[in-house]
């Protein structure tokens, strides 16, 4: 059994602020502080290139109580009364995560849909949450091929990116990557980061609710993967970063941008979004069956389509890996990778920071 660290964080900064974390020297340093967490997460925040369809109010992440409550099973009905023109506010939010070791950084970047409503019938269902997981290695580290990390931010080693089930994983475009450790392990595509004032993003596609889903590339229902460049379906998409320290989250229904900002993916568009810690919003409900937001743990209510049918990340096993278990790219992130992959340069699975381990 693995070593966990466990920090209970006792409140998020309100405004994310950048810092510079110190090299790997040992076994016994502290954990990371709220405020270095938010920080980070921030520095490493996607660039959400959003496909959308007809009803482009569904294809907006979102929090999951965007509607004023905790029930998701009214998600469905509520998301029509923000569409366009409406005067309640629909804020674009990413739920994030995150989890050291001694060697890395493993954040996650959550988004939330209020349906899951491809094209034809056998795919819908209320709610939807998506994800993506960076691999970080931290300053001072040494990998595989015997450099060391000198970004005091770290450097982005791997991506994996949940599909309907399938786990997507990336390589950086440029630089080594990890080697696989399983016969069923491969690298579906390579991922590319954006440098900015505001950090470093990986641009990220997320497909629109109306397409069906039988398409070929898997491209429906807010399936992620790293965006190429190839545009929005339609020419009709959004793109949202989240906007640096201090900076305000957009409203869908302010100053017509459900016109404004709609696009062939313009860069010169993009909008602000927020970014919610899920430590202290999400994850602290999640044994709480007084509201209804839960089926079973880890696992939505919803009675639209497919019932019961959208997971958390505490929720998530793939295809392939159901032995790995439930929730372990969450709750144990080292012993997920390193179960999935060799080639690891100096690696740890002592964790200095991990909220989620219990």
């Amino acid at each position: 059994m693995f070593p966990y660290g466990k920090k209970m964080i006792a409140a998020i900064a309100c405004a994310l602020t950048f810092a510079s974390f110190a090299p790997f020297q040992s076994a016994h340093a502290a954990g990371m502080s709220a405020s270095d967490q938010a920080a980070l997460a921030g520095y490493w925040s996607p660039v959400l290139y959003q496909d959308v369809g007809a009803n482009p109010e569904a294809d907006i992440p979102v929090p999951v109580n965007f509607d004023g409550d905790w029930s998701a099973l009214n998600s469905w009905d509520n998301i029509g009364n923000y569409a366009k023109g409406s005067s309640l506010p629909l804020n674009p939010s990413v739920y994030w995560s995150l989890v050291e070791t001694e060697t890395h950084y493993y954040i996650s970047y959550d988004f939330f849909y209020a349906a899951h409503d491809p094209k034809g019938s056998l795919g819908d269902h209320e709610n939807d949450m998506e994800g993506i997981m960076l691999t970080i290695r931290k300053a001072g580290t040494e990998k595989e091929d015997g450099t060391t990390v000198t970004n005091p931010n770290g450097e982005i080693e791997l991506v994996l990116m949940p599909r309907h089930a399938k786990l997507g994983m990336y390589a950086p475009a440029s630089g080594a990557s990890y080697e696989p450790g399983l016969d069923t392990v491969y690298y579906d595509d390579t991922f590319t980061v954006e440098n900015h004032a505001t950090g470093k993003h990986i641009p990220v596609y997320s497909a629109q609710n109306d397409e069906y889903y039988t398409e070929s590339e898997g491209d429906f229902g807010h399936a992620l993967k790293p965006y190429n460049g190839g545009g929005a379906k339609g020419d009709t998409g959004y793109v949202f970063q989240w906007g640096g320290a201090g900076s305000a989250a957009g409203n869908m229904n302010a100053s017509d941008n459900w016109e404004a900002k709609l696009g062939d993916f313009d860069d010169s568009k993009r909008m602000n979004y927020q970014l919610i810690p899920l430590e202290t919003s999400l994850w602290p409900l999640r044994n709480d069956f007084t509201l209804n937001l839960w089926s079973s743990y880890g696992t939505f209510l919803g009675d639209d389509g497919k019932d019961n049918a959208a997971n958390t990340p505490w929720g998530w096993s793939f295809e392939g890996y159901r032995d790995l278990g439930s929730g372990r790219m969450l709750y144990d992130p080292a012993g997920f990778v390193d179960a999935l992959f060799d080639g690891l340069g100096q690696f740890s699975t002592v964790y200095l920071t991990n909220p989620y381990s219990g």
